[in-house]
């Protein structure tokens, strides 16, 4: 086969690029047809050319490149009415202006959808900017019935935070970034009822010239002082944040003081590759070093029963989406969704009956991308 079977929004040398076009290959198609997003900021009727032949479109992650991010900041702030100065660019790791980004990503996600006509899409724009918005995407699944850590409320600084706190009468708390994906602008908040605080985070806050900074590390950073917790909670504020209540994830047997939650990959809308990420802390992220485990050894027969309707029920909020990652809190009581993503498809090495995320997709463009486009 000569023809391209999808075209594939992307970064051409990235990882997940690669993963993508070897499962291709494997299933006897050819390489996809690969469109940088950057390309596409100034020309999105590239899109549509490279679409004249191809009926199936993958939007892959934006992550991972300054260039990209720094540009996709400055549209934000454009969308916004240019108010006040531009962004100026952020130093390697700064978690800043995730708004921007956010409303930048939404634009540029609508004008290819656009401009893509009849394509049939892996994942559509309109449900990626509902998961990238996590804010809004639990309130979705809560409302349609998935369970879900209560939510207690947008937050512009430390001062919310700690009045939600009394008003809920919750001493364990999850901060989180209301715009992206993963553990980027999360923060695990405690306090003692005599007084004392503490806070679990994966960024570094760093006083600057014009006020505090945000890094994001792979080393989780532990705070006991309120003044760096208070700042380190304003500084998220700033680009949007929210507050849920802690839920206690179960502990992982065999490993002394660690937890672990799940990763499942929803294709289809049914439950496939799945994976226990075992921590000694509270973000289990697996690119934050955590340890991959296998959920059976840490699930009944009847919790993972629970566990896949629960997935198949996240999935339904999301029924134009092929492919979903979602984070999840397993228990006797009921399963737990923390976060839907988009781009959880990163899992080098994970299989399902012999099958990796990228050979489901791969699978999926045999059924769909072989069609003409008018046939889409």
């Amino acid at each position: 086969m000569t023809q391209a079977p999808m075209v594939l929004v992307g970064q051409p040398d990235h990882r997940r690029t690669h993963l993508l076009q070897a499962a291709l290959k494997r299933r006897g198609l050819a390489p996809a047809r690969v469109v940088d997003y950057t390309t596409l900021f100034t020309d999105p009727h590239r899109l549509a050319e490279s679409l004249a032949d191809v009926a199936v479109i993958k939007l892959d992650s934006p992550g991972e490149s300054a260039a990209l991010h720094e540009a996709l900041l400055h549209r934000g702030w454009i969308c916004g009415g240019e108010q006040g100065a531009p962004p100026t660019p952020l130093a390697h790791g700064e978690l800043a202006h995730q708004h921007l980004w956010y409303a930048g990503f939404a634009d540029l996600l609508r004008t290819l959808e656009r401009v893509a006509g009849s394509a049939r899409w892996l994942n559509p724009p309109e449900d990626i900017l509902r998961m990238c918005d996590k804010w809004r995407c639990q309130q979705e699944l809560i409302t349609a019935g998935v369970a879900a850590p209560p939510l207690l409320g947008l937050i512009d600084g430390y001062d919310t935070l700690r009045r939600l706190s009394a008003q809920h009468d919750c001493d364990r708390i999850f901060v989180k970034a209301r715009y992206g994906s993963s553990a980027a602008g999360v923060l695990a908040y405690r306090r003692h009822r005599d007084g004392p605080e503490i806070a679990y985070a994966s960024t570094q806050v760093i006083a600057g010239t014009s006020g505090p900074q945000l890094f994001n590390t792979l080393t989780p950073q532990r705070y006991t002082d309120s003044r760096s917790i208070a700042a380190l909670v304003d500084a998220l504020a700033l680009q949007g944040a929210y507050a849920e209540r802690w839920i206690a994830k179960p502990r992982a047997r065999g490993h002394a003081g660690h937890h672990f939650d799940l990763r499942v990959v929803a294709f289809d809308g049914e439950p496939r590759q799945r994976v226990a990420r075992i921590a000694d802390r509270p973000m289990t992220n697996l690119h934050l070093g955590s340890r991959r485990g296998d959920p059976q050894t840490f699930l009944d027969e009847e919790d993972m029963t629970a566990t896949e309707d629960c997935v198949r029920k996240a999935a339904t909020v999301f029924p134009d989406s092929a492919m979903i990652g979602f984070d999840l809190i397993p228990g006797h009581d009921a399963c737990r969704v923390l976060e839907a993503n988009a781009f959880g498809d990163l899992l080098p090495g994970l299989h399902w009956h012999g099958a990796d995320v990228y050979d489901d997709q791969a699978a999926w463009v045999a059924r769909h991308g072989t069609q003409n486009r008018s046939a889409a």
